[in-house]
């Protein structure tokens, strides 16, 4: 339980494959969580598959939401093999909203990250778009993954 707390109300789930072969990890946290409504929710998913080495992980969703949605994003994925940012700005009406990013092997840093990014606002400014990735509303959202 270590994000209870920390930044606000937490909520965990986890679920098991029919096969036991791989387990999807979810941790959402309501900023701040208590009395009154959400400025933000920060939800973390990972999917774990079983090897002969033990659990590993292919797949994370560390994802930064400002509420009422949609009211800003920042976030790091890994899916599809690819690593990248999604950050929407709503006073930037760029287009794009994936860029290039880089693998991110702690969870607790990345939550430290979003909460800083929660303190000081949303700024897609530097980040290098991801050329190759196609735009996909339905397939940009994180909820598709918390199902």
């Amino acid at each position: 339980m270590a994000f209870s707390g920390r930044y606000g109300r937490v909520e965990y789930g986890y679920g098991l494959s029919e096969s036991g072969q791989s387990v999807k990890l979810t941790i959402a946290v309501h900023i701040p969580g208590w009395f009154g409504a959400d400025l933000a929710t920060m939800v973390f998913v990972e999917k774990h598959e079983w090897r002969r080495s033990g659990w590993e992980r292919y797949v994370h969703l560390y994802d930064l939401h400002w509420e009422p949605r949609p009211n800003g994003r920042f976030a790091y994925h890994w899916h599809d093999d690819v690593f990248h940012i999604h950050c929407v700005d709503p006073a930037d009406a760029r287009p794009g909203h994936h860029y290039r990013g880089a693998p991110v092997d702690d969870i607790f840093w990345a939550a430290e990250q979003l909460h800083l990014i929660f303190i000081r606002g949303v700024n897609c400014v530097g980040l290098v778009p991801l050329g190759a990735w196609v735009e996909d509303d339905e397939r940009e959202s994180s909820e598709v993954w918390l199902g």
